[in-house]
């Protein structure tokens, strides 16, 4: 049951990500290339770090995490002993594990604040096919 539980999950999961691709993030993110970064802001939200360069130029950078835990089907928690009538756990009895998407995406900007170079890094660093 367990095995079958974390299959359809693992399946739902890589059904939302089929609609979504690296490539149309990319198609995304270079909308915003030479546009003022205070466009991008007033629809990104306030950068999570900002880094100010030697030539003036200034570094705004978007960080996106996502956790989930599902349960690992390689361990059975959950034991009998012959002749007890209740059950007992192993320890640990809520071994999960554990799946971190993020996607870091930089926009680097002139001193007049315009984006001259974006970059992103991450394992998902992906964009919906339905996005405009």
């Amino acid at each position: 049951m367990r095995l079958f539980l974390t299959s359809c999950i693992l399946s739902f999961l890589l059904t939302l990500t089929a609609c979504a691709t690296t490539a149309n993030y990319q198609k995304q993110i270079d909308k915003w290339q030479g546009k003022n970064i205070q466009l991008l802001i007033s629809s990104w939200g306030d950068p999570d770090a900002g880094i100010q360069l030697p030539n003036g130029h200034k570094i705004y950078q978007y960080t996106r995490k996502t956790v989930y835990s599902i349960p690992d089907v390689k361990r059975n928690p959950l034991r009998t002993n012959n002749g007890n009538r209740f059950s007992s756990y192993d320890e640990p009895w809520n071994t999960y594990q554990t799946i971190i998407l993020s996607c870091r995406t930089s926009f680097e900007t002139t001193p007049s604040g315009h984006i001259i170079h974006i970059s992103f890094k991450g394992n998902n660093c992906v964009s919906n096919n339905f996005l405009p």
